[in-house]
């Protein structure tokens, strides 16, 4: 009768823990995060006078990122100013700004603040509506 008290209480307790360590553990996402700062500092960035700035957050070991870079780089004029930010070149600013993922395209107007973004391979007919979207 003891050894059956005892396994039984072994088996209560086991079930215990199980559900504690699965309990404490994070759920799993569902869908990719990524950060996208909300404010750039403009002088970290070529021309920081102009209206509006876009960083092109990329890596060499990125195999989107070059096509997306240049799409931007096409949409460039007088008020644009359009800045590829290569994670090797710029790390401290992929740091600074906590990019953790590539290509990332942020908007920003002329005192820094982000209007708006977008990540993952992206046409020139999407940035240019993206620009749109906030530029007069």
């Amino acid at each position: 009768m003891a050894r059956v008290l005892i396994t039984l209480g072994v088996i209560a307790l086991a079930l215990v823990v199980a559900w504690l360590v699965r309990r404490s553990r994070p759920s799993v996402p569902t869908a990719p995060t990524y950060a996208v700062p909300d404010r750039l500092e403009r002088w970290d960035f070529s021309k920081p006078s102009t209206d509006w700035l876009m960083a092109v957050f990329t890596s060499k070991t990125c195999s989107t990122c070059a096509a997306v870079s240049e799409a931007a780089h096409g949409l460039a004029d007088a008020t644009l100013v359009v800045q590829e930010v290569e994670y090797r070149r710029h790390r401290e600013l992929h740091q600074r700004y906590g990019v953790d993922a590539v290509p990332l395209v942020v908007l920003a107007d002329r005192s820094g603040a982000v209007r708006a973004s977008l990540a993952g391979p992206a046409t020139a007919a999407e940035l240019a509506a993206l620009l749109a979207s906030v530029r007069p």
